[in-house]
């Protein structure tokens, strides 16, 4: 733990630091400053957990040094020490995030407390972090969408990268490891150049016996999920060479039709996709799940499996199998779609229902209706509804017709009504609509 006194009482200062390295063994660093400044400069040097900040210093004073501190370090905790019980001072400080506040001369039991609550929510704080950053790396190597945890975890990323080891690594704040995974995530732009020369300092630090594959590093967390299979490939091939201890995948040979078998698969080809499947199969691995998943997850399909599933051969032909038979169903539901939405154009002057869709594009009606909605985002009423108000707009701009043929040329056999609706969407009635057209 790392602790900040910020006190320009030389006295009051070194009593303090004296009083904590007697009573807190685990505090591994104490640095004092003198005034607002100074520990602004700290903060930057050192991050520290802990922050005991006086109020009333020369200079810039305690609460705003505190509000410049927190905006660059959200994780530092502050405990507010003054002579000055003043609700003012606390309600200022509360607003910034402080818990606890001790007025000088302080007891000995209030500043345990204090540090001892402090300590409390750090430790909560880390754990939460912890989690936060467990769910993002998760999220990453499965290729799901983790932009809104990188935004909260990571908002000035430049650029990430994982690395992949033959034996279980332990790193730095910098990196979310996870056994013999890493992800390295920097607030630069990284190269190559940069990646092989930290993995090449840390394969050097951990010794011979430890191979690092690592993948190209990408500035988005979607494209994140490449570089993890990059660095599982590179990993693959240097325990396979044994000639380097570190470096990236090498791509002069294509070992398998992968690509060629996702292609298949997201064009719907399935004659394709089983002449593929033979020279797959034998390598088929949770990177291809994952590849296969973001394709249907694309298309709204939910796959309702997982990776952990599929062990044999013949556990990944059903897993194809059901992949293609979804894929030719979404496919078949477009072209559903597609026909519907031509019938409903070419007779909306005519007084057609669902059921007349229904019956032209071989769906049952409740189908159909859920169909139509998850495609367009919009119900059958409402589609031929639409498509009749832009047509009597046409028609009311030519002013060639009166309200009462409009009405039966767009399917209306109510001009009243025909009316209503036409309110109801366009904010005026035809009329109105006609004399500012005119105008």
């Amino acid at each position: 733990m790392k602790v900040v006194i910020a006190e320009d009482e030389f006295l009051e200062r070194k009593a303090m630091r004296k009083f904590l390295e007697e009573h807190f063994s685990d505090i591994e660093q104490i640095e004092e400053a003198v005034n607002g400044r100074k520990a602004i400069e700290l903060a930057e040097n050192i991050q520290p957990d802990i922050m005991l900040m006086d109020i009333k210093m020369p200079g810039i004073n305690g609460l705003e040094a505190m509000e410049s501190i927190c905006q660059a370090f959200p994780l530092t905790k502050f405990i507010m020490v003054t002579a000055y019980d003043s609700f003012n001072y606390a309600k200022q400080a509360m607003k910034l995030g402080v818990r606890e506040y001790i007025l000088k001369p302080s007891k000995k039991e209030e500043i345990i407390r204090a540090i001892l609550n402090v300590k409390n929510e750090l430790e909560q704080d880390k754990q939460m972090l912890e989690n936060r950053r467990a769910l993002f790396l998760t999220k990453v190597i499965q290729g799901e969408d983790a932009d809104t945890l990188q935004q909260s975890l990571y908002p000035h990323m430049e650029s990430g990268y994982f690395m992949m080891a033959n034996k279980p690594l332990t790193l730095s704040d910098s990196y979310i490891t996870q056994d013999n995974i890493a992800l390295y995530v920097s607030n630069e732009s990284l190269d190559n150049a940069d990646v092989l020369k930290q993995i090449r300092s840390l394969q050097l630090s951990l010794g011979d016996e430890y191979y690092i594959g690592a993948g190209h590093p990408y500035q988005s967390s979607e494209d994140l999920t490449t570089s993890y299979y990059q660095a599982k490939k590179a990993l693959r091939q240097l325990l396979q060479a044994k000639q380097k201890n570190y470096g990236f995948a090498s791509y002069e040979t294509e070992e398998v039709p992968t690509e060629q078998l996702l292609e298949a698969i997201r064009d719907g080809e399935e004659e394709k996709v089983w002449v593929l499947f033979d020279a797959i199969a034998p390598h088929a691995s949770i990177e291809l799940f994952v590849q296969i998943k973001q394709i249907t997850d694309d298309k709204g399909i939910k796959l309702g499996m997982t990776p952990e599933e599929l062990i044999t051969t013949e556990d990944w032909k059903e897993f194809i199998q059901h992949v293609c038979k979804e894929m030719k169903h979404f496919f078949q539901s477009q072209d559903k779609i597609v026909k519907a939405k031509h019938f409903i154009e070419s007779n909306y002057h005519k007084p057609i229902n669902l059921d007349d869709v229904s019956a032209y594009t071989e769906l049952s009606t409740n189908y159909l209706s859920n169909l139509f909605h998850e495609a367009t985002g919009t119900t059958f009423i409402d589609y031929l509804t639409e498509i009749r108000i832009k047509k009597a707009k046409e028609l009311l701009q030519a002013n060639n017709a009166t309200l009462k043929e409009i009405s039966y040329e767009i399917g209306y056999k109510d001009p009243n009504y025909f009316s209503r609706v036409f309110k109801k969407h366009v904010g005026l009635s035809p009329k109105q609509y006609q004399s500012q057209i005119v105008k």
